[in-house]
């Protein structure tokens, strides 16, 4: 068994914790890029107009649309704290097997337990994943009526 388990530690687990980790770091700075750019550009379109810019006014007025609609159409920061979370609880569970705390200390076969709780972890996620596309869709039909 002890095979087994290093087996799926390597080839499955870390697997997914790295691939968590990526999309994670990649959603926070798609998150951070858009928002400053639509803080940023916001923050100018009043001070454009004021000032008579008319041009740069609508340029950075529409700028601000579209980075609004990428962030709210994209979900970066739900995605990038979704996959953070399963990625830091993942990496605590493993923690948990590896010394035999929590619910690992008098389990009877903890190998199995750890794959099972592990695979739980990851169907959850992709049941948020997926309960955060559908809310897209549905304010995406909302929005055309």
């Amino acid at each position: 068994m002890v095979e087994d388990i290093n087996h799926y530690i390597e080839n499955q687990f870390k697997q997914q914790v790295e691939w968590y980790d990526k999309k994670s770091i990649k959603n926070k700075n798609y998150s951070i890029f858009f928002n400053v750019i639509t803080i940023f550009c916001g923050a100018l379109t009043p001070i454009l107009a004021a000032i008579d810019f008319k041009d740069l006014t609508i340029v950075f007025g529409v700028i601000v649309a579209i980075s609004l609609g990428i962030l709210k159409f994209c979900k970066f920061e739900e995605h990038w704290h979704n996959y953070r979370t399963t990625c830091e609880t993942l990496r605590k569970e493993e923690f948990y097997f590896k010394y035999g705390a929590d619910v690992y200390a008098n389990a009877n076969n903890p190998e199995k337990l750890f794959i099972e709780r592990v695979e739980s972890l990851i169907s959850r996620e992709n049941t948020m994943w997926l309960s955060t596309v559908k809310q897209t869709a549905i304010e995406e039909d909302a929005a055309k009526r």
